[in-house]
């Protein structure tokens, strides 16, 4: 089972409509409508998202540490490998811009 199959929302029956289109966004799956086109991580830790038709708004998502606290346990339940936790983790920072480091280097 690929890892897209492993976090479906259809196997979550309490999965939030954020937490499907965030996963949807990272692993590049349109599993929800409207869809996330932008992701961005605050430099305070928030979760701010362009979501599809917005025109130069951001939506605020909820904090990262919320967010990867729902993630470890997602992962736990539905049985994502180390390989495919570090999969995830790499996908996550190639589409998902932290200005946490963006500030640190300025």
């Amino acid at each position: 089972m690929s890892l897209s199959e492993k976090l479906h929302p259809s196997r979550f029956t309490a999965m939030s409509g954020k937490m499907s289109a965030i996963l949807g966004y990272v692993l590049g799956q349109s599993w929800t409508k409207p869809e996330i086109r932008e992701l961005h991580v605050t430099c305070d830790g928030g979760l701010l998202a362009r979501i599809d038709g917005d025109i130069g708004c951001n939506d605020f998502i909820g904090s990262l540490s919320d967010w990867e606290a729902n993630l470890r346990r997602l992962f736990k339940v539905a049985d994502v490998t180390p390989d495919e936790q570090r999969e995830f983790a790499g996908l996550w920072r190639e589409k998902v811009r932290d200005w946490r480091e963006a500030m640190a280097r300025a």
